[in-house]
């Protein structure tokens, strides 16, 4: 089944092509072109990659999205937004203990360190790249404030594992997309938070900041992964995407290994995962963890 995923992808994208960016447009026509061809000659395997493969991954692709949770009391009285101004602030302070201690005030109030992480600490990295691309703060300042978030994630990592006890002796690797920019420290804060998420749900947690294809390839061939998850922040690289994630199943010394891309176009354009052969999206790192752990099962139900 495994050789029928990139045929059925490029077929899939042909009938979806109007709803792609622009950027995906050139990499799409290559794609379609190959799949006329495809569908002719072996109609059958393409009718079975449909019901087992396509289906199977779009449904666990929107299980996650649908599933509601609402905000506990003590999360939903607060001001997120009005409060990341704030916390950049003391994130830039002579130190960073009057951060640490603001944390430790809103956990004291009930406030759990997922809600921190996500509508706090996540909200305020995005603001300081904001904040040195509008000419507001310095290079220095902001590459202090994200170096500090990281140090925020670590001080209260394990404070952060005991809010879920999960078992699950799986092991991630986590990398940015290929030429991936790791601008200001902003694209690694992203990776140890998504790991952060993992720890706590009993994942062996593997970062890999390189975003050279030898590099990763070299890893992956000599460790054993159970899912990569690639973070891309943009449109412009469908197709290097594509030839790494091809790569990473050529030399993964698991064979079966899952693959997760996580970028808000793939949420708002799930066909896009197909098309450069992933199999499922995320849309924040609460959500990666959940979808890895339903990538694994989908996996091992169709071995």
């Amino acid at each position: 089944m495994a050789d029928l995923r990139q045929p059925v992808m490029e077929v899939a994208s042909h009938e979806i092509s109007s709803e792609l960016p622009d950027s995906g447009h050139e990499f799409l026509r290559f794609s379609i072109a190959r799949s006329l061809e495809i569908e002719k000659k072996n109609k059958t395997a393409f009718e079975r990659a449909i019901e087992f493969e396509i289906v199977p991954r779009l449904v666990l692709a929107h299980q996650t999205q649908s599933r509601p949770q609402g905000p506990s009391a003590a999360t939903a009285g607060l001001d997120y937004a009005n409060e990341v101004k704030a916390f950049s602030d003391l994130l830039l302070g002579r130190s960073m203990d009057s951060a640490g201690a603001h944390i430790q005030s809103l956990r004291q109030q009930g406030v759990p360190l997922e809600a921190i992480y996500l509508k706090l600490l996540s909200p305020t990295a995005r603001y300081l790249k904001y904040q040195w691309l509008e000419d507001e703060r310095d290079f220095a300042d902001v590459t202090l404030g994200l170096w500090r978030l990281q140090q925020l994630l670590r001080e209260f990592s394990v404070a952060f594992r005991t809010e879920s006890q999960r078992a699950s002796g799986l092991r991630v690797l986590l990398a940015p997309g290929p030429s991936e920019p790791l601008d200001l420290g902003y694209l690694m804060f992203g990776l140890v938070l998504l790991g952060e998420f993992f720890r706590r749900d009993g994942w062996d947690a593997w970062i890999e900041p390189a975003t050279e294809a030898r590099q990763l390839a070299a890893t992956i061939h000599t460790e054993w992964f159970d899912v990569v998850e690639f973070m891309v922040s943009g449109e412009k690289r469908l197709d290097e995407l594509a030839a790494t994630i091809k790569m990473v199943r050529k030399s993964s010394l698991n064979q079966s290994v899952g693959v997760l891309v996580c970028g808000q176009m793939f949420v708002e354009h799930p066909e896009l995962v197909l098309l450069v052969g992933g199999d499922m999206p995320a849309a924040d790192p609460r959500d990666a963890a959940n979808q890895a752990q339903n990538l694994v099962r989908a996996i091992a139900d169709r071995e």
